[in-house]
Formats: structure tokens, sequence, C-alpha cells
């Protein structure tokens, strides 16, 4: 079966900003400790606070754009955003001024995630939609291959330990690929339709209480298995821990997207055949998995295959847990269900880079997978809830 022309398009996108994007966040372990001076608790911090930023805009974006039944101008405003600010990168000399940039690029995620979850939804085949959202993950991750693969080459060619050359080229690069990714939006078709068969503004909190209670209850859980979910720039300060050298830690962004990438399409097209919920639970409890093997971790092969088990992980969970709005929720509804469950992963996000940084920092890393791997289980319970009431 073929891809539609505004999916293929918009895969090829993702690939380009998460080339882009990954090459950045792959270096930032090494950025923030060897040029800001900084550590976990600040790590933890910036990319908390700038994904608090977008969250709002994430709920407004998808409402707004079912609203005026335009998402291609929110697509290409938000990847835009991100884009145009990632050579200053080079520029700052503090957390702040990071803290800056990193709100600025979150506000363009924010911005176009959700009208693009709906041009997907809207774009795929009938009984397509676990397929559509794996391919698109799939080119996500195949970028989140590349990205910090390029950033290993450019900090092995230009080390640390010589000057910031490394990171200026690597800020440059990041630049040139994301023209690449805003320039593949000219070719996406817009996808129209934002009201209901009675021509209600969905723009409201009437637009929550219209939301079947299991959709309510899903996003719950939702936004504590986020919250468990400790972000990578975080875990992968494991590496200093255990001895291993800065240089190295785009590698293990590479473990976790070549895990990624080998299986994200596989439960995509799995979720359109068997329970989404079993594809869910089955990755969460994958998560667990790997929180135990980074806190036993000693060496560089046992913390690869760590990250190797996550990315497993996020392939499970990333296209099907949007899956599951696009088969509950109406189309005339799926703007504002798709901003709430970006919402809801984005706090969640927020609260676990914060919390977790601080604990990473102030107590230990074990007292931060604990605390990560219990949210995550009470979060797991929450979803059974909403499973018992839906058919997913």
């Amino acid at each position: 079966m073929g891809l539609n022309r505004n999916i293929f398009m918009l895969g090829l996108t993702s690939f380009f900003n998460d080339f882009s994007n990954e090459m950045i966040l792959a270096a930032f372990p090494a950025f923030f400790t060897s040029v800001l001076k900084a550590g976990a608790a600040s790590l933890g911090l910036v990319e908390g606070i700038a994904d608090g930023f977008s969250n709002i805009l994430k709920i407004y974006s998808g409402r707004l754009s079912d609203k005026i039944q335009k998402r291609r101008i929110f697509i290409f405003i938000g990847y835009g955003l991100s884009v145009i600010i990632r050579p200053f990168y080079m520029l700052v000399g503090s957390v702040g001024g990071v803290l800056g940039l990193r709100i600025t690029d979150r506000i363009g995620k924010g911005l176009r995630e959700a009208p693009r979850d709906v041009i997907i939804s809207a774009s795929a085949d009938e009984g397509g939609m676990g397929r559509a959202f794996g391919y698109h993950r799939t080119m996500d991750t195949l970028g989140g291959i590349m990205g910090p693969l390029a950033a290993y080459f450019i900090l092995l060619y230009w080390p640390i330990e010589t000057g910031t050359k490394g990171f200026t080229v690597i800020f440059i690069s990041a630049f040139i690929l994301g023209l690449c990714a805003v320039t593949t939006i000219f070719f996406v078709k817009e996808i129209a339709g934002g009201k209901n068969e009675k021509g209600e503004k969905i723009l409201s909190l009437k637009a929550w209480l219209q939301l079947p209670t299991n959709v309510r209850i899903y996003l719950l859980a939702i936004f504590l298995l986020s919250m468990g979910t400790l972000p990578s720039a975080v875990l992968l300060l494991q590496t200093t821990s255990i001895g291993l050298l800065i240089a190295n830690i785009p590698l293990f962004y590479m473990f976790h997207g070549l895990s990624y990438t080998a299986f994200s399409y596989y439960f995509g097209a799995k979720s359109d055949k068997v329970s989404i919920a079993k594809v869910l639970i089955f990755g969460y409890l994958v998560l667990l998995l790997s929180y135990l093997i980074v806190g036993l971790a000693s060496s560089f092969l046992v913390l690869a295959v760590a990250f190797v088990v996550m990315g497993l992980f996020a392939a499970a969970t990333d296209s099907t847990q949007r899956a599951w709005i696009g088969r509950q929720v109406e189309f005339h509804h799926r703007g504002a269900a798709y901003g709430l469950f970006q919402a809801a992963v984005g706090f969640g996000a927020m609260i676990a880079g914060i919390v977790g940084g601080w604990l990473w920092q102030v107590y230990s890393p074990t007292a931060a997978l604990m605390a990560g791997a219990i949210t995550v289980i009470v979060g797991i319970i929450v979803l059974l809830v909403s499973v018992a009431r839906a058919r997913c």
C-alpha cells in the first residue's frame, strides 16, 4: 500500500528537522559540561522549562487550526521558528542564553505538532492510522540517528579539548538541514474541516467536556507516563558517572535511534491489527526495564544496551499513542484532542526534566530512576482504567 503524499512529505520534514535538532541535542550534555560548566540540574531545568512554554501552544494551536480550518500554516511557522534560532547557539555562553533559545524552539514545536498530527490522521487510509504514524515516526527517528552520528564525528574531528569549533560546525550544519525541512512543507496539501455538523466552535472548555470519558482518562494516563519518562539528556549523564568520555555521548543517541527506527513502523502497523493498549503497556514495561539497566550500568556495553532497550520503548509508544487519539475522537474534534494530548506529554516531560534532573544531581541517579519508575507504574494503572471504558 502506497503512502499518501502528505504523509510522505511530512515524513521528510521530520527526517530533516530531527537530523538537525538531534545534532544539537546530542551535543548538549557535552556543551553544558565543557562550555557552560553546568550539570544535570541545569540541563533538566532548561529542557523542562522549554517544554513548559510549548504546552499551552500545543493546546491552542490544535484548537485554532480546527477553528480556522487551516493547518499547514501552523506547521510552516512552527518548523521555521525552531530552525531560524539554531545558529544562535554558537553565540551564547550561559545557561540563561541557551534557555531562551530552547524556549523559542519549543514554541515552534508547540505550534506545529497538533495540526501536523491532524493532517497525518486525515490523510491516512482507513485502517492505516497506525502505519501512517509509524512511518512518520520512522522517518523522524532516521533523522534522529543521523544527527547524533554526525555530531559524534564532528566532535571526533574537532575535539572538545581543542576549543569550541566542533560545536560551531554542529550548529551551522543543523541550521542548513533545518532549512531543508522547511522546504518540504511547501509540498504538503492543506486539509480543511474543523467545525462539527452544527457549525459550533470548539475553542472552549466545552470541547474538553465533549471528549469521551475514556479519552479524558487516557490523557491523564499519558500525563503520568510522560512525567515518569526521564529525558534522554539527563540519562546520558550516566556516561560521565561511569567514567566514559563526554565525546561518546552522541553514540548513545544513535543506539537509541537505531532501535527506534528498526521497530517504529512495525509497532505502528501492529497497533492496526491488535489492541493499542497492549502495545502501549508493553512499551512502558520496556521503559521500566531500561531504567533498571541504566541503574546497573558500569560499562559502555551495558549502557549501550540500555539505550537500545529505550529505543524499543519509544518505538512501541510514540506512534501508537497518537493513533489511539485518531481512533477514539471524531475528526472535527481531533485538533483539540491532539492539542490536549501534546500538552499532556509536554507538561509531563517538563516535570520529568526539572524534577528528574534535580534528583539526579542532588541525590543520585538511582533516586531519579526510582521516582520515574513509580510514576510510570501509576500511569499504567490509569491507562488500564481508560482501556476498561473503551475498545482500543
